[in-house]
Parts: structure tokens; C-alpha cells; sequence
């Protein structure tokens, strides 16, 4: 099992793209997330065997070809191609494979450095061994997300600024579905809505990509969509969107899921027409209260809403632009009307899957950790400090300020020196009366007296609940701020 400590050791430094063999890969990998380099999907491997400097780029026919003959040649389908020939690795399958193999703590550093890089990510993963489903919800733990919302108002734009943790955020979701086999890029799709300008979900056009991927099918990633309160913002308000790799028909279980999460459902299907496989799913979703978009490969008509928050739209003889500017209209007409909100911390509820943070050494570092939140978490932010840190307060800014003075002594010296040496004394001795305050006797206590991976969780269960308790104060101060320099 991969750990933190293995990556956060100094060794020899990230080779040449050129120079990665496979067996580099999840090292190089981890390396570059690590330091927020958005490449790390896209690595070079270098065959390792011992003819690939040799090798010709292009292969020649063996057959002898003459003059009379070279017409025939061209049109003959060449069956002696080199079956030796190593395929390289998917890359989204070195990142789950990364993933499967690490351990919690480093399973969140991943994932929150993968959010930082806008990037999508799991949502839902079946393990590679069993028919389990898991949802990562530790791992979403330390990812805060900042947006704007713009709302019109008698001829006047005004801009809330929100910030908080994505578990906390109650957004509405978009899910994505494919029932059967398309030509189109459901996910490259889903990145013109999300970034037009990044490559949020990984597609099959992607440098790196191949045709075989063994770890993707029935993984469900999400991402955000935060609008910046410009003028360009298609969107807003934060909007998650979730992908569903695989042919959704095989894998029903995730589609079940996702289905009764979602706030809307796009789904698409080669062509729609009855009597076929994806008929009885196609129904299930029509007759559900759900709003629901068909998008159809095997039609070219515009978008038709056949009955209210029910729609079709053609893929045929479409321009991806075209497409995605329709699906926006579309979805945003519906998100307009009341719809359900998803939020992350509901997966823990969510029958028939298996939740990460539900092991029972997390819920006792949890446990610890609130005991310590319990304290303060009714408290004005302002006064937590004061009561339970008394050492950080106005003693210690005392303390700086006549050590400041004992360094620039005037008059007589010496006799000043000992009384700021003695005031200084004195205020030390005071911070020592004050120091076992409740909370850090607790703490001390937690810290002394939990095992090694329990008291890992306790440190940073305590990090993300003191952070969750100045969500509100901190989307306060940033819209502050973003006035004031809107007025600057």
C-alpha cells in the first residue's frame, strides 16, 4: 500500500519525458501531481526494448513490388503487421491504478491536488476485485470551492461570493449516461459545459489515449462548475457534473445511483428507436419525475421538448460548438424551475455502496476530533482565541513588545534592562498559569493516548472541522474584500 511518506521522501529527480519507461510511470505521476504540474496525465513512456533505437518509424512492406504490380500492392490489405508491438498504458489507468493502491491519507492528498489541477474526480469506483462499489468521501474532505453568483435585480448586477467545503456545498447535478456504443465523445462533450478551455474530463482524443482502458469502465467523476461573476458566465451558480465511464447499460447499479441524485440527466444513445436494448432504461427515465435530455447520434434535428422538462436533441452532421451550446440553453432553462440539490455528504446515505470514512479507525479519530470542535463551535470566532489560547493572545503580544524594548534600552541601561527582564518573567510566568486551558488538555490528552493511524485521523479531522465552522465568516470577508476592490 502507497503512503504519503513514500512520496514526501528526497530522491533522484523527475526524469526526461523522453527517459520514462513504464515501470517509472506511477512514480513520475505521482511526482508531478505533487507539484500541481496539470501534465501528469500526459507522460511519454519509452519502450524498453533493446531494438527501439533502431526501430524504423514507419513499417515498410516486405513484399517485393514491381511496376506492374504496385497498384495491387496499394490496395492490398497488409496482415504481417508486428503482433509484438507494445501497447503503453492507459493514462487514466495509471492514475485509478495510483488510486487503489494508496492508502487514505494519501488517496486525499491525490484527489485534492487533482482538484487543484481542474480536474474531474471519483465519485463513485468499483473495486478491480470484488463487485463493490465504493464512494471516496474522505477524500473530497480538504477541496474548498470559491464562485460567484450573479443575480439581476432592477436594471442591477449584483455578485455574492461563496466559499466553502465542496462536501458542504449544495449545488445541483448534471449526470451524463451512454447506452451503448457512440462515435462521440461523451466526455469531451461534457468539457465544453464545464471548461471549454481545459480538458476537465479525459477523453479519447487526449494525447496519451488508447483504445483499451481497464480500470475506467463504471467509475462516475464529478466537477464543478464555478462561474466567476462575469459577463461570460454561461452558468450562475455552481453546478456539479458527473460523467459515468462505460456503457451505462452494464453498468446499472452507478446508473441507479446517479439517477436519483441528479437534479437533470443527459443521456446518450446511437440511435432511439424501440424494440432495442436501451428501450426499457430510455422508458424508466421518461416516466421518472427527473428532467431528462436525449441526445440522439443518429439524428439531426434541433432541440424538441416533447413534454414539459423532457427533451431530444441530434448529434448527426453536428458541430461539437453547435451541441454544446443547445445542451446550455437547455439545462439552464431547466435548473431555472424548482429541481432537488445534490451534496456530497448524502453519498454516506446512500444504500448499497461503501463509504471510505466508514472504517471504524476513521470514525474514532473523527469521534476525538469532535469532542474538541464541541468546544468552540458556539462560540464568536473572534473570542475562541482569547478563551482557549490565552498564551497567543495579549500576553504574548505584551511579551514582543518589551522584548522589542529591551533590545533599544535608553538612559540608564542597566536598571532598565532588569526591569523589562523581570516584566518579562512575569508575563511568562502568567502564560504558564494560563496555559492548561480545557481544550488543550484534551488535545494533549487525544495526542498521548491514540494509536499511530487513529491520531493521524484526529489531526486532520480536527484541521477540517475547525476549517468547516469559519465557512461562513470567510465567504463574508472575501465579499468584503471583492467590493473594495471592485470599487478600487
Amino acid at each position: 500500500m502507497l503512503s504519503s511518506e513514500d512520496f514526501a521522501q528526497i530522491g533522484p529527480p523527475i526524469k526526461k519525458t523522453n527517459e520514462i519507461f513504464e515501470r517509472d510511470l506511477v512514480c513520475a505521476f505521482l511526482q508531478r501531481l505533487m507539484m500541481l504540474d496539470y501534465r501528469a496525465r500526459y507522460i511519454t513512456v519509452q519502450q524498453e526494448s533493446s531494438d527501439v533505437n533502431n526501430s524504423q518509424p514507419v513499417q515498410v512492406s516486405d513484399s517485393a513490388v514491381t511496376d506492374d504490380d504496385d497498384l495491387d500492392a496499394l490496395f492490398t490489405t497488409n496482415v504481417d503487421t508486428d503482433q509484438s508491438k507494445e501497447n503503453h498504458v492507459h493514462p487514466m489507468d495509471v492514475q485509478m491504478a495510483v488510486f487503489h493502491c494508496s492508502d487514505s491519507f494519501l488517496k486525499q492528498k491525490m484527489i485534492t491536488k487533482l482538484s487543484q489541477c481542474q480536474y474531474a474526480l471519483p465519485l463513485l469506483v468499483p473495486d478491480p476485485f470484488s463487485a463493490n462499489l465504493e464512494c471516496p468521501l474522505w477524500t473530497f474532505r480538504q477541496i474548498t470551492k470559491t464562485w460567484k453568483i450573479s443575480t439581476n435585480k432592477e436594471n442591477a448586477t449584483t455578485v455574492t461570493m461563496k466559499s466553502m467545503p465542496i462536501y458542504k456545498a449544495e449545488t445541483p447535478m448534471v449526470s451524463f449516461f451512454r447506452l451503448g456504443s457512440m462515435s462521440l465523445s461523451k466526455s469531451q462533450l461534457m468539457n465544453a459545459l464545464v471548461n471549454d478551455r481545459h480538458d476537465t474530463f479525459f477523453h479519447r482524443n487526449c494525447k496519451g489515449s488508447t483504445k483499451s482502458r481497464h480500470l475506467m469502465d463504471g467509475v462516475a467523476e464529478i466537477a464543478w462548475y464555478c462561474p466567476a461573476g462575469k459577463d461570460n458566465d454561461f452558468f450562475t451558480d455552481c453546478i456539479a457534473f458527473c460523467n459515468l465511464h462505460g456503457d451505462s447499460l452494464e453498468i446499472g447499479k452507478q446508473r441507479e445511483i446517479l439517477t436519483e441524485m441528479s437534479s437533470v440527466i443527459v443521456v446518450l444513445v446511437p440511435t432511439l428507436e424501440k424494440c432495442q436494448e436501451s428501450t426499457a432504461v430510455i422508458s424508466m427515465l421518461y416516466k421518472s419525475s427527473k428532467p431528462l435530455i436525449i441526445l440522439n447520434a443518429d439524428n439531426d434535428c434541433n432541440a424538441v421538448r416533447v413534454k414539459p422538462q423532457k427533451y431530444k436533441l441530434g448529434l448527426k452532421e453536428r458541430s461539437q460548438s453547435d451541441v454544446s451550446e443547445e445542451l446550455k440553453k437547455i439545462i439552464k432553462s431547466l435548473l431555472s424551475e424548482p429541481h432537488t440539490s445534490f451534496r456530497l455528504e448524502t453519498m454516506a446515505k446512500v444504500s448499497g455502496i461503501i463509504v471510505d470514512e466508514d472504517q471504524k479507525i476513521c470514525q474514532n479519530g473523527k469521534s476525538a476530533a469532535m469532542e474538541i470542535v464541541e468546544l468552540i463551535e458556539k462560540m464568536d470566532v473572534a473570542k475562541i482565541k482569547d478563551k482557549f489560547l490565552p498564551c497567543q493572545g495579549q500576553l504574548w503580544s505584551n511579551w514582543c513588545k518589551i522584548n522589542k524594548e529591551l533590545h533599544h534600552l535608553k538612559g540608564d541601561i542597566e536598571k532598565e534592562k532588569g526591569q523589562k527582564s523581570h516584566q518579562l518573567m512575569e508575563l511568562r510566568e502568567k502564560q504558564c498559569d494560563v496555559s492548561d486551558s480545557k481544550l488543550m488538555r484534551l488535545f494533549t490528552q487525544r495526542l498521548q493516548s491514540l494509536p499511530p493511524k487513529e491520531r493521524e485521523y484526529f489531526l486532520t479531522w480536527t484541521q477540517i472541522l475547525i476549517d468547516a465552522l469559519s465557512t461562513d465568516d470567510l465567504s463574508s470577508i472575501l465579499q468584503n474584500y471583492d467590493e473594495t476592490w471592485s470599487g478600487l
